[in-house]
């Protein structure tokens, strides 16, 4: 697998990314809001420069992948500096150029959760993703499956609309839907599937590229519990749907096939062992990092959030010359969508128009204007993915030093997966209300309860276990100090005498008691449901006699108050929270 810049000569902004973004939010009118944009941006875009396919062979003999997942923000990161749906459109743009088919694959993750789908329910990510082919009609060659955040919204209607405002096609061969229209798990209803329901969603596809004959199928893992929606996802009902849709595209003569998935890797590869004969490349989503593995002959990709980075997979007939027993071979390249690609002109028309419409939007339900500054910065606040995810961050520290210190607790932390801002505000610069929609975009209540100090040991471990694959349940932290071991093979180890806390009153930090009890405090959710990102300390959620510690204290107030409360409160509302080295990873080197 191959990393490749995406190489453009652009012409360079003479704005900054986030002075870009700000005249679009200021000015009222599109088109002017349109000039910036470009003109900051994009310059008049040259012809991207993309790598060579992974074979010289012509056309008629193979098609090329273009595979994005996890995209929440149309704009993009760092205020439409890199990634966005306007460079995605550029890539396939200059792929298709090429002369090879190119397949449009999308693992899921994309109506739900940003600032822009809380408040306009995901209508801007289909428009975009609807100018993926640069055409107003159906896009033939663009397929998307059911990421679990595509379920956010509890009512039904929300997701049916979606899916019958797109101009392109959905594969789910798992997800079913309760029969009776509107049904939202009132009575009896019975279950049928997503692809019976919309000639837009298909069980499975067959189709022929550059003269292979391509299949594929969708699986979405269970993990958001809605009671009009069931999943099939135990696993030997998974098994038994997955043999079933193999037979399925195998009698209709798929010779490549494609499992486009969105589940936590673990269980891609267990599907590429179970079933690896049979599938050729699994097209995945939900960790929000790029990633690749070979189990077997089945290979796996997961490309960044956001667009980040996409990857580009070439398939093509073997010739005689190759080694391989193989009929048709496959290689991908990861390819960064950096600010040197230039954006698409058109596409980042409909980006702009949903700007001006969110802050309209915004405005008029809650009175906050996007542009308004609550606070400044000294340092940098990153909250970005996979780093929120993954480790210390300032951003990270402020929300829970603040969480700690109003509530009087020893210790607070806040899952990475409850703050999806996923952007930076810069050192020196501006926290604004835009910024503040996306860190609490899931306005949760604090809680207040008791810990052994065995138990936040527990907790530490599971939190960074998953810290390379961004996982949502790595903890930021405050009121504790703590080192974690990574092996060679990935294993990471928490050590009783690597963390330290310093109790609230307190101005030094001592050593973990595993037999005392602490203070601690969190969020409502992570409380409650907490078992779904592996922590069965916090399962009250549950149902089924599930327990969580009993609470102290149950403020009512959102965290989104208390936090703009500290932050008005501030000397000069000037925030001058910086890395203080309270989360440190250590690789063990191999023996």
């Amino acid at each position: 697998m191959k990393t490749t810049r995406l190489c453009v000569p652009s012409r360079p902004s003479s704005r900054p990314p986030r002075a870009v973004l700000r005249s679009i939010f200021a000015f009222g009118c599109v088109a002017v809001a349109l000039a910036a944009l470009v003109s900051g941006c994009a310059g008049s875009p040259p012809a991207a420069k993309v790598p060579p396919a992974e074979s010289a062979a012509p056309a008629a003999t193979g098609f090329t992948i273009l595979q994005i997942n996890d995209t929440y923000k149309i704009e993009g990161l760092r205020a439409g500096a890199e990634g966005g749906l306007a460079r995605v459109r550029t890539l396939r743009k200059e792929l298709e150029s090429a002369g090879r088919p190119v397949l449009m694959l999308h693992a899921g993750d994309f109506l739900f959760p940003s600032v822009m789908s809380k408040y306009l329910a995901g209508v801007p990510m289909i428009d975009a993703l609807n100018l993926l082919d640069g055409d107003e009609g159906k896009d033939e060659h663009f397929f998307v499956t059911l990421g679990n955040h595509e379920f956010d919204n509890p009512d039904s209607r929300v997701l049916f609309d979606r899916i019958a405002q797109s101009k392109f096609d959905w594969i789910s061969s798992n997800v079913m839907i309760a029969a009776a229209e509107g049904d939202n798990g009132v009575g009896d209803a019975r279950f049928t599937p997503l692809a019976g329901r919309f000639p837009n969603v298909k069980d499975h596809v067959v189709l022929e590229l550059g003269g292979i004959r391509v299949g594929i199928f969708g699986l979405t893992l269970d993990d958001q519990r809605r009671p009009w929606v069931e999943y099939g996802y135990d696993l030997e009902q998974r098994k038994a749907l997955i043999a079933r849709v193999l037979a399925d595209l195998e009698r209709e003569g798929a010779e490549f096939v494609v499992g486009l998935t969105h589940q936590e890797v673990e269980q891609d590869e267990w599907l590429a062992r179970e079933f690896g004969a049979r599938i050729d490349w699994i097209v995945g989503g939900h960790e929000h990092v790029a990633l690749t593995r070979k189990v077997g002959r089945t290979t796996i990709t997961k490309a960044d959030a956001d667009a980040k980075s996409a990857y580009r997979i070439d398939v093509r007939r073997a010739d005689d010359r190759g080694t391989s027993s193989e009929k048709i071979v496959a290689g991908s390249s990861l390819i960064e969508l950096g600010a040197e690609v230039p954006v698409d002109p058109d596409l980042i028309r409909e980006v702009a128009t949903s700007l001006v419409t969110l802050a309209s939007t915004v405005e008029k339900k809650t009175g906050r204007r996007l542009l308004d500054v609550v606070a400044t910065t000294e340092h940098l606040l990153e909250g970005t993915e996979p780093t929120i995810r993954g480790r210390e961050t300032a951003l990270g520290d402020l929300l829970c030093d603040i969480l700690r210190e109003r509530l009087g607790a020893d210790l607070a932390f806040v899952n990475g997966g409850a703050i999806r801002v996923n952007d930076d505000v810069p050192a020196g610069g501006d926290l604004r209300v835009y910024e503040l929609e996306g860190i609490f975009y899931y306005d949760d209540k604090p809680v207040v309860f008791e810990l052994t100090g065995r138990e936040i040991l527990g907790l530490l471990e599971k939190s960074v276990s998953q810290a390379t694959l961004g996982h949502g349940r790595f903890l930021q932290v405050a009121g504790l100090r703590f080192r974690y071991e990574v092996a060679p093979d990935g294993k990471t180890r928490v050590d009783a005498a690597d963390v330290t806390v310093r109790p609230a009153g307190g101005t030094e930090f001592s050593p973990l008691e595993l037999d005392r009890r602490y203070r601690a405090a969190t969020l409502t959710y992570t409380w409650r449901n907490g078992y779904r990102d592996g922590y069965p300390l916090f399962s009250a959620g549950a149902g089924d006699g599930g327990t969580s510690p009993a609470l102290l204290e149950k403020p009512d107030v959102s965290w989104r108050t208390l936090t703009e409360e500290a932050l008005v409160a501030l000397p000069g509302r000037r925030i001058t929270t910086a890395l203080d080295g309270r989360i440190v990873r250590l690789e063990k080197r191999p023996k």
